[in-house]
């Protein structure tokens, strides 16, 4: 039986017992690929669509075929891991796509959730959930330790220190992986997937203050927008340098996709040992010329702020709309990474 999302249902699966059948395996729609959500069907099998044409074809060539459950308990160490749920939201943003979204993962599938005793979804002090309702809760947990770490931080710190420290590898040491198993892309996994125990000593941070938010907002709405979002009557467009999305001081960078030349300006703050020397690493692809200035940064003290430029321009820009690579800055003991994404705004 296949998976085709509401249509589904548990009073579904309760009729086909009914009716005699021992048990059910339920495949995954096409679009979920290896994404598989549990859910309290009873007598049922989940699996992935690979597995479920596999066993549909046994099924098909197998004049008296036949199945077996083996229950093996919680197993761990599963791979590749993490990956993209097919539910997760995907890139990029509607209203800013000069801004990468989305930002960050963090587990979301299949999460043994605590809820009340009694509530819609039935009784018991635990649930198991999948969603962005189950990721945020771990995001803002990091987002907490960091904050313990490092009270005097700003939540755009906080921000970068989480975004810059994630893990772009999964557990075979290969690229994140998507629903389907192929490459996950910027807009699937943003930054990468989010690592608390290097988040909390990320090296550089890039910070962002209310003046620069408020800039940020002039250039894409307008002072009307700003008094809504801001609600500070003081702050006005007029009294404010107008940002755009991609001169934002954001620990991720787009840029428009053009032959010609387009150059972005980013700070970044010394966080770690005082006297560090960070050296430029980057991975882009054949079809863009990435220039960095300067390619080395020096800090002498803790809180020394540094500016660079990233200039990027496309030999290609008719055959393909978006394009990906990474910038990092490399210490004796930081790697400080940030996307870059190319793409037609």
């Amino acid at each position: 039986m296949n998976d085709t999302g509401p249509s589904i249902n548990k009073t579904d699966i309760s009729g086909i017992i009914s009716a005699g059948a021992a048990g059910v395996v339920l495949i995954n729609r096409k679009a979920a690929g290896f994404t598989t959500l549990l859910e309290d069907y009873g007598n049922v099998v989940q699996v992935t669509v690979a597995d479920g044409n596999n066993i549909t074809e046994y099924v098909r060539t197998t004049s008296k075929a036949s199945a077996k459950v083996i229950y093996k308990n919680t197993v761990l160490g599963v791979r590749p891991s993490p990956t993209v749920a097919a539910f997760s939201s995907r890139g990029p943003g509607t209203f800013s796509p000069g801004v990468l979204k989305p930002d960050i993962l963090a587990p979301g599938l299949n999460v043994i959730a605590a809820r009340p005793p009694l509530t819609m979804l039935g009784s018991g002090p635990f649930h198991i959930k999948s969603g962005t309702s189950m990721s945020t809760p771990h995001i803002s947990g990091v987002a907490a330790l960091v904050k313990s770490c490092h009270p005097d931080w700003s939540a755009a710190a906080i921000k970068s220190a989480i975004l810059t420290t994630a893990d772009i590898t999964d557990s075979t040491g290969g690229p994140i992986l998507d629903e389907q198993h192929e490459r996950a892309t910027a807009y699937a996994m943003g930054a990468g997937h989010v690592n608390p125990t290097k988040a909390v000593d990320p090296g550089l941070v890039y910070d962002l203050g209310i003046t620069e938010y408020a800039g940020y907002i002039c250039a894409l709405l307008g002072d009307q927008d700003l008094a809504f979002i801001t609600r500070d009557p003081r702050l006005s467009c007029k009294m404010l340098p107008k940002i755009p999305e991609a001169q934002l001081n954001y620990p991720t960078i787009t840029v428009p996709l053009k032959t010609r030349p387009f150059t972005v300006h980013k700070t970044v703050t010394n966080v770690g040992p005082s006297n560090s020397i960070y050296t430029l690493k980057m991975e882009i692809p054949k079809s863009l010329t990435v220039r960095v200035y300067p390619e080395t940064l020096v800090f002498s003290k803790a809180g020394q702020k540094i500016r660079y430029s990233l200039t990027v321009s496309s030999s290609d820009s008719e055959s393909s709309n978006f394009m990906e690579g990474s910038l990092s800055w490399v210490s004796v003991t930081h790697i400080v990474c940030s996307p870059i994404v190319v793409a037609l705004l």
